[in-house]
């Protein structure tokens, strides 16, 4: 069994941390995080230091790390940390909950979550550090784009593609071959017909655009 380290303690973490004890491959050795997080833990799982601590610990010998820090409002702190992992020279995994059905033709890139149920059907191809949260349905030759986020129970119908850094909110539809642009946030429960330009919130079926480019 490997060891992994963790990067961020928040309610995303609780999702990845019951998926990867169930598979059993790796060993969860803590967690770092914020200052004012260290000394706690989470299941036993203590903060072991700050994201700054990366390197150490890959100096020591870890060399698997996952960000477990969710997506919502921290789309760019994601890709930061996942670039600054990337550069002192961390795998990063997929974590994909055993009770997910990914096509074998699916393409997946690095550091993704899969939650529990979630369905990614042949010819779909899934960014890095994408979040597939539980129940959602991604359809037959869909694209979603590095850091972007597929909510709880969500449907991408066929070929559909999503952005970079996109949001789509919980049990909202894509409907088939319909675009997604960059950095575009799709409220909860909402049903998306037409394409979507980068940097646009559809929200009770109108779309505006956001100020200051999307979520942060």
């Amino acid at each position: 069994m490997e060891d992994i380290i963790l990067l961020g303690t928040g309610g995303h973490a609780h999702s990845v941390v019951d998926s990867i004890e169930q598979a059993g491959k790796y060993r969860i050795i803590g967690f770092l995080d914020k200052k004012e997080m260290q000394g706690s833990a989470y299941r036993n799982y203590p903060v072991l230091g700050v994201d700054a601590d990366m390197r150490r610990y890959f100096e020591k010998g870890v060399r698997n790390a996952f960000v477990t820090v969710g997506f919502m409002g921290q789309g760019d702190v994601r890709e930061q940390l996942f670039k600054q992992l990337k550069d002192v020279g961390y795998s990063l995994p997929n974590i994909i909950d055993d009770t997910a059905a990914v096509s074998d033709h699916a393409e997946l890139g690095e550091g993704i979550f899969v939650g529990k149920k979630a369905v990614i059907n042949a010819g779909a191809e899934i960014g890095d550090m994408c979040i597939v949260n539980t129940g959602t349905i991604i359809e037959h030759d869909c694209i979603v784009n590095d850091f972007s986020h597929i909510s709880v129970g969500s449907v991408l119908c066929g070929n559909v593609q999503i952005g970079q850094t996109a949001f789509v909110g919980a049990n909202a539809t894509v409907i088939q071959g319909i675009h997604i642009g960059n950095k575009c946030v799709i409220g909860a429960g909402i049903t998306v017909r037409k394409n979507v330009e980068d940097s646009c919130m559809v929200k009770n079926e109108k779309t505006v655009k956001i100020l200051g480019g999307g979520l942060k």
